[in-house]
Order: structure tokens, then C-alpha cells, then sequence
């Protein structure tokens, strides 16, 4: 269950709001390198906010699942124009509806800090990347409290061997990670 009341979600995720806490979609997709065949999914996608540049950004003959609790959402099923292949599926963060190392790059759009368990959702995370896969983390940090926040950024940290931290900002009004797995 979101933890963010749903009338908050028109207002957060109007685009001149997001562009104004520093969210351009053409520009943040490019955390994630795409590559020929590409398979990404997008966790969290919502009303869809980078679900079209996110397809665009990752080119034809790729596949972008977005996946969202309320994937029947009209407007998440906004054309996405040329580029990948997009699928639009309802699912839970905390059990990833794809094959152990089936993904090769996966991005949690503000999404990550709404699940109950964020340990649980990065084990699952790690599960479904292939070996060098990529998973991309975009946080809100002044709507998280305190505590949650800290909680969030000690489940991110790596454990053992399995997710490298290759790339991180700290904006103002979001953080933003970018990992490897190894």
C-alpha cells in the first residue's frame, strides 16, 4: 500500500512541478546506457512521467515494462512514440513478475521509498538483473521524514558482493543513485 496519500499524487506529479524540483525526463532517463536489445524495467511508473522519454531513450528492438500497482491508470498508457516496445503490467515491487537475471536494467522512479520493506524490494531488485545490469534509484528526500530517510539510504548501501554504487547526485529536492550489479 502507498504510503503517500493519493490526492498528493496529482500535485507531485504535475510536470511543471517536477520540472520546478529539478525532473526533466529527457535528461534523467540518461542515468540508465542503453544498448541494442535493451530489457528495462521501470518500477513505480505511475502516470507514466518518464515512461515515454525512457522508451525513447532506450531505441527500437528494446523492451520497457512498466510496472505499477495501478498500471489500468489512463494515463500511463500515453503513447510513447518510437523506441523501445512498452508493456504496461500491474505488479508489486517487493515480487518482480521476471525471471532471475532476466533484466538488464531496472529504474525506481520515486517509487522505492513507497514500498513497506526497501530491503526486501533491492534483494528483488539485484534478483532480476543480469550480471552488469544497472539499476537506477531517484529518491525524494524532503518528503521523506527523517527517519525514513535514513532508513532508505542504509538499505541502499551495498550488501556483500552483489550492487556497486557507480554514480550518485545529491540534489536539493531528490537523490539520485545509479548501481552496477556485479
Amino acid at each position: 500500500m502507498p504510503r503517500t496519500p493519493a490526492f498528493c499524487y496529482a500535485f507531485i506529479s504535475h510536470r511543471l512541478i517536477r520540472a520546478a524540483l529539478g525532473d526533466s525526463p529527457s535528461r534523467d532517463v540518461r542515468w540508465i546506457a542503453p544498448a541494442p536489445g535493451t530489457r528495462c524495467a521501470e518500477i513505480g511508473s505511475g502516470g507514466g512521467f518518464y515512461t515515454p522519454a525512457l522508451a525513447a531513450h532506450l531505441g527500437s528492438g528494446s523492451l520497457l515494462v512498466a510496472l505499477d500497482p495501478a498500471a489500468h491508470d489512463p494515463r500511463a498508457r500515453r503513447a510513447t512514440g518510437t523506441g523501445a516496445t512498452t508493456v504496461h503490467i500491474a505488479g508489486d515491487g517487493l515480487a518482480l513478475p521476471f525471471a532471475s537475471a532476466g533484466l538488464d536494467a531496472l529504474l525506481y522512479s520515486y517509487s522505492l521509498e513507497e514500498m513497506p520493506d526497501q530491503r526486501a524490494a533491492l534483494a528483488e531488485a539485484e534478483r532480476v538483473l543480469r550480471p552488469g545490469g544497472q539499476l537506477v534509484l531517484f529518491l525524494w528526500r524532503p518528503l521523506m521524514p527523517r527517519r525514513r530517510r535514513a532508513s532508505a539510504l542504509t538499505a541502499l548501501r551495498p550488501q556483500g558482493e552483489g550492487l556497486v554504487l557507480v554514480r550518485s547526485h545529491h540534489g536539493l529536492q531528490n537523490l539520485r543513485l545509479a548501481y552496477r550489479k556485479r
